[in-house]
């Protein structure tokens, strides 16, 4: 046996693990999985890496709070980034920055590698030039949605309306509007783009009417309040995001009991629900999604939250919803309250303030009805010898009364 060779082995292993261990924190990036969920490592060093480099190492959230370090670790070589401890505190900070995420917000960052902090990756993404990276309209918008005579994008100069009818052999057939440009291409109803998919001319579907998936989506978020649940549900299942009650499950389990067990058992599971009467009651006689769990907007529509993307919306309970909504009212009536006083203040001040030429006005007026009181009191007074009223020239009060002495 050749021992140069096994000794050539053990050294060069040995330096892989001191390059695995020598990795630097900032240069670490992580990519979670879409389908195991599991935590894949790459290294990202600036300036000599163009992209992230994989590491061939994973894991799961739950082995980090397994792990256990001995006192005497600082000189060990480690085979795994996951077991030194000197790369714990920044794997840690990740599994928690990530589990504070939305799970929207997770959807998104998911198979791609990540550096912290995620805020700085969440911004990154803002890929729609009129909503800001909370699903808000960057003008806000106090409509709960748009219109669909408002929706779509001013029609180009070179095209025109045309009705669009939609249907196979086994659907019913519908009948939509959209912009064809001279040149016989029809346009993306949001947009107002060429569409070039093979069955842009002959649509089959609703999504056939739209450039791509994405001004799909925004459309029918911007329209149906039925498909803003849909896709909510999707990405949240039905949890509240707030007490954290599974809703869907609540009600999967409610609907093959009868009405007296249903009660007994909402007490036990949800009682925040089952102490408010009415909305027990409703749950009780009809269990279903829209009794248990509503779509409620993080930025009121009274703020300007309105017309907005997902990135707005979360699941609520039926109970914690009411709670929201009780909050939300009571914040609107103060708002309500201190712009009446503001606006009382206003008009009490207005009042009071008179304009600089009203004052030269008035005072004009004055001086002339002074003089006109004047005149009328000189026609009636009468000399009389050795009256109060016949003093002498010295202590005459006016002009006239002094030519009534004089004569």
């Amino acid at each position: 046996m050749d021992l140069s060779k096994v000794s050539d082995c053990g050294s060069a292993k040995k330096t892989q693990l001191n390059n695995i261990s020598s990795i630097h924190l900032k240069s670490l990036r992580f990519e979670v999985s879409p389908y195991t969920g599991r935590i894949h490592l790459y290294s990202c060093i600036p300036g000599r890496d163009t992209r992230p480099r994989p590491l061939l190492e994973n894991f799961r959230q739950e082995e980090l709070n397994l792990l256990s370090f001995p006192v005497d670790s600082e000189d060990k070589v480690y085979k795994c980034i996951k077991d030194d401890p000197a790369y714990y505190h920044v794997l840690k900070s990740f599994a928690d920055e990530w589990n504070s995420l939305r799970p929207i917000q997770q959807r998104k960052l998911m198979g791609k590698p990540l550096q912290l902090p995620l805020c700085t990756e969440l911004f990154c993404l803002i890929e729609n030039n009129n909503y800001d990276n909370e699903g808000l309209l960057k003008d806000r918008s106090k409509k709960r949605t748009t219109p669909l005579n408002e929706i779509s994008h001013p029609l180009p100069s070179n095209a025109t309306w045309k009705s669009v009818r939609l249907g196979g052999s086994n659907k019913k057939e519908r009948v939509f509007t959209q912009g064809w440009s001279n040149k016989d291409e029809p346009l993306c109803k949001l947009c107002q783009s060429a569409c070039k998919k093979s069955n842009a001319k002959v649509p089959e579907y609703f999504e056939d009417l739209f450039c791509c998936l994405d001004c799909h989506e925004e459309y029918r978020l911007r329209t149906s309040r039925r498909y803003i649940r849909e896709r909510l549900f999707q990405i949240e299942h039905g949890i509240c995001t707030s007490c954290h009650l599974n809703c869907h499950k609540l009600v999967k389990h409610l609907r093959p009991l009868l009405h007296d067990k249903r009660e007994e058992h909402i007490k036990r599971v949800a009682p925040h629900i089952a102490k408010r009467k009415k909305l027990l009651e409703k749950l009780v006689h009809n269990p279903n999604e829209g009794n248990a769990w509503h779509a409620d907007h993080i930025t009121p529509v009274y703020k300007g939250g309105g017309e907005c993307l997902l990135e707005n919306m979360r699941t609520l309970c039926v109970a914690c919803h009411a709670d929201v909504t009780a909050a939300q009212r009571k914040e609107r009536h103060l708002m309500r309250l201190k712009a009446r006083k503001h606006l009382q203040v206003i008009m009490r001040n207005l009042k009071t303030v008179v304009v600089p030429h009203e004052i030269e006005n008035e005072t004009e007026d004055k001086r002339l009805s002074k003089d006109r009181l004047r005149m009328m009191e000189d026609n009636l007074l009468i000399n009389i010898p050795g009256s109060a009223y016949s003093l002498p020239k010295s202590c005459s009060i006016t002009g006239s009364q002094d030519k009534a002495f004089d004569s």
